[in-house]
């Protein structure tokens, strides 16, 4: 079994309630949801500029063309050489799609044969602190969504959408200016349905489930050091090298009507 058939077996094993606006019902892709529709100060995230996604490797040429036909012209896969050179991104190659290889971490955090301790939460933390410190990656992948022309849509992924995706995505959101909350419980909406998911972290109710809370740690302290060290995902990005002109781009992108 591939790295993505057993991502989307999981993916499909768990209950998901994404409102159908921001969840894409691939039937060869798992895990596609959309960055839009989170409300921040002065308005909200726009559709069919940012999506976030599992591997892409074995979509179907049906689903390669709904992409397309969605808006998607530009691709960020973001693991390591290993697994795009075993697991080939479907979409690379595609008609008038520009695509950028740019490896955040070279390990697949959430692979199922990784075995780890009873310290999962300080295992993906330290993960995820590390694809921070991996400026160069981070400038390439901002400058690279600068390019993104009105209409297009950009599709960034990982192996499963949930680790190297999630960083991504909690940096965007984080430019866009979205809350806290809302940047832990995106990436929180991988391990958990939204109605779960949002009592946790929206209301503070706590959940009875490890993995949902572990993830829900791992998230919140990286995002607080972040913001610690830095005081903004702006600064931060512009600390990895990306131009003030591309995040006004970047930011623009995600919340312009």
């Amino acid at each position: 079994m591939s790295m993505a058939q057993r991502w989307k077996a999981f993916w499909d094993g768990d209950p998901r309630d994404l409102e159908p606006a921001r969840k894409l019902d691939l039937l060869t892709g798992y895990n596609v949801r959309e960055l839009g529709g989170y409300a921040v100060d002065g308005g909200a995230t726009q559709y069919r500029r940012f999506l976030r996604s599992g591997g892409l490797d074995t979509l179907s040429r049906q689903d390669q063309q709904r992409l397309h036909t969605y808006g998607v012209r530009l691709v960020v896969d973001l693991r390591g050489d290993h697994e795009v050179g075993v697991a080939r991104d479907q979409l690379a190659h595609m008609r008038d799609v520009r695509f950028l290889h740019a490896s955040l971490f070279d390990l697949d955090m959430s692979d199922p044969r990784l075995e780890r301790g009873n310290d999962e939460g300080s295992y993906f933390t330290l993960g995820y602190l590390t694809m921070l410190g991996n400026h160069d990656a981070i400038r390439r992948i901002f400058s690279f969504f600068a390019t993104a022309g009105e209409d297009e849509c950009v599709l960034f992924h990982c192996a499963a959408g949930m680790d190297r995706t999630g960083v991504t995505a909690m940096l965007l959101l984080g430019l866009a200016g979205a809350s806290r909350e809302r940047i832990i419980a995106d990436y929180c909406y991988s391990f958990g349905s939204v109605a779960e998911v949002d009592r946790m972290v929206l209301q503070g109710k706590k959940s009875d489930r490890r993995e949902l809370l572990l993830r829900h740690e791992a998230m919140a302290i990286t995002y607080d050091r972040l913001i610690g060290a830095y005081g903004s995902p702006e600064r931060f990005l512009l600390h990895c090298g990306v131009t003030r002109e591309e995040l006004d781009h970047v930011r623009a992108h995600l919340l312009s009507t």
